[in-house]
Order: C-alpha cells, then sequence, then structure tokens
C-alpha cells in the first residue's frame, strides 16, 4: 500500500475516533505534576486555563458560523456540502484542530513539565497530521479546483490573520450551546481534577478553594441543563 493511501486510511480511522483517542495521554498529564517547577503554580494554572479556553473560544467562532452539513463533532464519516473560505476559515483551514491543541495545550502547561509538554505537542501533531490529511483528501476530490485555490493561500494550521475576509454567516448561539456545552465542561472538569489532584498530594488545604468550587458547580448546572434539553430536543 502506498503511503499516501496509508494516511489517507489511518486518518479516516482517527478521524472516527478522534473524541476518544486523546485521551490516552492523561496518565502522562497527573504524571507530570510530581515534577518540581520553578514557577508558581497559581501562575501555571491561570495560564494554563486561559489557553484552554482560548481554543474553545476559536471552537466556538468557528461552530458558531459554519454552515450546516460540515463535519463539526461528526465522526461517523467525512461530509462537506460546501467548502468553507470566510470568517475564521479565510485565515486557517482546520480552525477547530487549532482550537482543540489549544485545548489540550493548556493542561499540559500547569503541569509546568516542558517536556511533557514537548511530547504533546509531538504526539498532536503527528496523530492530527495523518486526520487533516484524509479531510484534505476528502475535499480535493469533492471540489477539486476551488479547494486547490483556497488551501493554497490559507495555511492549514497557523493562522495568517492578514487574509481575514468577512463572512456573511449569522452568528448561531444555538449551535455553540449545542455542539461545544461539552468541551467547555470538559476544560473545568480536567482543570478540577488537576489542582484536587496537586493539591492533595502536596498536602495543601483547602483542597479546592470556595471561589473554584462555585465556579465548577455553576459550570455543572449549566451542563446538566443543556444536555437535558438537547436530549428532550431529540425526542420530540
Amino acid at each position: 500500500m502506498s503511503l499516501k493511501n496509508e494516511f489517507a486510511i489511518s486518518g479516516n480511522w482517527l478521524f472516527k475516533h478522534r473524541s476518544y483517542l486523546p485521551l490516552i495521554i492523561l496518565p502522562l498529564l497527573f504524571y507530570s505534576l510530581f515534577t518540581p517547577v520553578g514557577i508558581s503554580f497559581n501562575l501555571l494554572f491561570y495560564v494554563g486555563l486561559s489557553t484552554s479556553l482560548l481554543g474553545e473560544c476559536i471552537r466556538i467562532i468557528t461552530v458558531a458560523f459554519v454552515p450546516t452539513g460540515t463535519s463539526g463533532r461528526n465522526t461517523k464519516q467525512q461530509k462537506a456540502t460546501s467548502l468553507n473560505q470566510t470568517g475564521i476559515y479565510s485565515i486557517v483551514r482546520h480552525p477547530l484542530y487549532l482550537g482543540n491543541f489549544l485545548i489540550f495545550l493548556g493542561p499540559f502547561i500547569f503541569t509546568g513539565n516542558i517536556y511533557s509538554i514537548i511530547i504533546f505537542i509531538l504526539s498532536f501533531w503527528i496523530y492530527y497530521e495523518r486526520i487533516m490529511y484524509a479531510e484534505e483528501t476528502f475535499l480535493i476530490s469533492k471540489f477539486g479546483s476551488e479547494y486547490e485555490n483556497w488551501s493554497s493561500k490559507t495555511p492549514a494550521f497557523i493562522p495568517n490573520i492578514t487574509s481575514y475576509t468577512p463572512t456573511k454567516s449569522i452568528f448561531s448561539f444555538r449551535k455553540v450551546l449545542e455542539g461545544e456545552y461539552s468541551g467547555i465542561y470538559g476544560v473545568f472538569v480536567i482543570f478540577t481534577l488537576l489542582l484536587a489532584f496537586r493539591n492533595y498530594n502536596l498536602n495543601i488545604t483547602p483542597i479546592i478553594s470556595n471561589a473554584w468550587k462555585g465556579i465548577f458547580l455553576g459550570n455543572t448546572l449549566i451542563y446538566i441543563t443543556l444536555r437535558t434539553l438537547k436530549k428532550r430536543r431529540r425526542n420530540d
């Protein structure tokens, strides 16, 4: 089998399982918390959290304006009824994966372990490179020269802000609530677990501050509410 076909096949397989496979790196994340660092953990916590939330903002901007009929959180197969070329897609070809990168990078920043951060970056690139290859192979076969022309001037992963073209799509708050509520909640879950894990092992009290408990509880209530509403809408 040629490398081209192998990349496409493995990329499509990884695409179908991309919601869960990245979780295998979690043991490295928690292990990294035991590494002594010379930087304030409070500083690392807020820098890491801000990085993850920036990634979620990128995903929100993408999802809010993207037309119906594209892959998004779909994991069954590649699909695209139109080629997104404006808005955030005018500055980067894979904004959702850029958002994912920052979301996952945030917790590793919190650990302060430079080696783990490097391992994560390399693992992420190897993993998502094949997914992006498979997606682009699909889009080339579907849109041909239109995709070639757009991709020739739009970077794959590192945004080029100077090439921004406004979108005519309208911001959809409903798409954001339905598509990103679990991702936003996931950010607060992982940082809460890391914070509790670190404080418990270092005998730091309180393990979770009252302020953070309130933030986490608020996010939990929002998550439960949105998930319940989404399930009811599916059943109607």
